[in-house]
């Protein structure tokens, strides 16, 4: 990714080197605490019906409000699935029922039937990251709703301005430096600093 501050909105269209649409941005993965991104998640939707985690340096550059990859979809396919779950196999008595031909490994489980745990989960991202993704909220030091990130500004694989969404706190969207961000916990988005402070240093988008 080159090195100008760009704006990265949460659900971009993402483009393939070969010009195709190759999916839209779910998470940005952020390494805290000087919010280093390192990673994007892509949702591929149909095209491979799955979540990829695309490192930053495949991304070729932010355009117009998209992300151009330097790869094709086909180098995409080969790229680690963001989460991964590998189901424990059904009991070797279990059988499917009658008339249903298909191998155990395939089975979606009804509620009332056996149901496998997950025997491991991975995800597919850099120890310490977290991903940040639209619509996860930004609150206050003093417990106050801000808003939502609709995206990132992003500069030498930095994020330098969270872009938080009109209608809570604002009236338009505006950015909110990085280094007022104090932690990304459960979900949400903490800031070091209260409502009012927050009124006052946001810049319109």
């Amino acid at each position: 990714m080159n090195a100008t501050e760009e704006r990265l909105d949460i659900g971009a269209d993402v483009i393939g080197s070969a010009g195709d649409k190759v999916g839209t941005v779910a998470y940005a993965v952020i390494n805290p605490p000087e919010l280093h991104m390192t990673d994007f998640v892509v949702s591929t939707g149909h095209l491979l019906g799955r979540d990829v985690v695309v490192p930053v340096n495949k991304v070729d550059r932010l355009e117009d409000g998209k992300v151009y990859l330097s790869i094709d979809k086909d180098e995409l396919e080969k790229l680690p699935d963001y989460v991964e779950v590998h189901f424990q196999q059904p009991p070797a008595a279990w059988a499917p029922a009658p008339g249903f031909l298909y191998p155990a490994q395939s089975v979606l489980w009804p509620a009332d039937a056996y149901y496998p745990d997950p025997a491991s989960v991975t995800v597919n991202a850099p120890k310490g990251s977290v991903g940040i993704s639209q619509g996860m909220e930004v609150e206050s030091s003093d417990g106050h709703k801000i808003g939502t990130v609709k995206g990132l500004d992003a500069g030498e694989g930095d994020v330098t301005d969270l872009i938080v969404k009109e209608g809570f706190l604002f009236t338009h969207d505006v950015h909110i430096a990085a280094d007022l961000v104090d932690r990304v916990d459960d979900g949400r988005v903490i800031l070091k600093v209260s409502k009012d402070e927050v009124a006052s240093r946001a810049l319109e988008s």
